[in-house]
């Protein structure tokens, strides 16, 4: 015997209605926090580079003074004790302002092979050129010399002092400084205590230290160095026994 069940006519349906939106209210502060968001990672990825900017900066201007400063330290060390001849007192090769500095100092091989010379030594000038330029100038030795008029400027092709040589070209050491100073320690003779000075000049000793101070705009501290000077007096000077006075070398 079956049995029928009532279809029940009233059964509910259920059926998969649309979900709720999003208002224009929630979407407008949605966009607003997300543009928020991405403006705050744009400003830390922005310090983010700059920093890193400014850190390759430090660490390029400390290895270019850390070059400089190695190639300073030994054209300075061999100033050599040059005097002047055919003048009346032994005075030595070397002129210091606060600006600038003239001395002699040992030729290297690639300026002299430019130079077309042997090696030995050579005339050079400290100075800071046009431009913000820290540079070194370079001439052939010339000991027939009464004083530093014939050096030439970084322009020139020839040498001054052997106008058949070419000059040997200026070596830049540092740009876009913007102040450069030197000074030097020592004493005139004997009897005077040691001091700093602005100025080395007609003088028959050398300084005993050399101190240098160089600024640049790139907003760095001063760079500063102190170089002491490595060759004696007596090995500029003709030998005198009797008297223990360095006079100028024989013509």
């Amino acid at each position: 015997m079956s049995k029928n069940f009532p279809c029940r006519s009233d059964a509910k349906t259920y059926s998969l209605g649309r979900g709720r939106g999003f208002t224009l209210i929630e979407t407008m502060l949605a966009i607003t926090l997300l543009a928020m968001m991405m403006g705050m990672i744009y400003a830390a990825l922005n310090i983010g580079m700059r920093a890193w900017d400014a850190g390759e900066a430090r660490v390029e201007s400390a290895a270019n003074w850390r070059t400089t400063e190695h190639f300073l330290r030994r054209e300075l060390g061999q100033i050599f004790p040059a005097r002047w001849r055919g003048v009346p007192q032994a005075y030595l090769a070397l002129d210091g302002s606060a600006t600038s500095l003239k001395f002699v100092t040992a030729l290297n091989l690639d300026a002299a092979r430019q130079n077309g010379r042997a090696a030995g030594l050579q005339w050079a000038e400290l100075t800071l050129v046009e431009g913000g330029i820290l540079q070194l100038n370079r001439q052939a030795f010339d000991g027939q010399a009464q004083n530093f008029d014939g050096l030439s400027n970084a322009a020139s092709t020839t040498s001054a002092f052997d106008p058949n040589a070419t000059a040997i070209p200026p070596v830049r050491l540092m740009e876009n400084v913007t102040a450069f100073e030197m000074g030097y320690f020592g004493a005139e003779t004997d009897l005077n205590e040691p001091s700093w000075r602005t100025e080395w000049r007609e003088l028959v000793r050398l300084p005993m230290l050399l101190r240098l101070r160089i600024e640049t705009n790139k907003g760095n501290q001063p760079f500063e160095m102190v170089v002491a000077l490595k060759i004696g007096e007596e090995a500029g000077c003709l030998a005198n026994g009797f008297t223990r006075v360095c006079g100028p070398r024989p013509r």
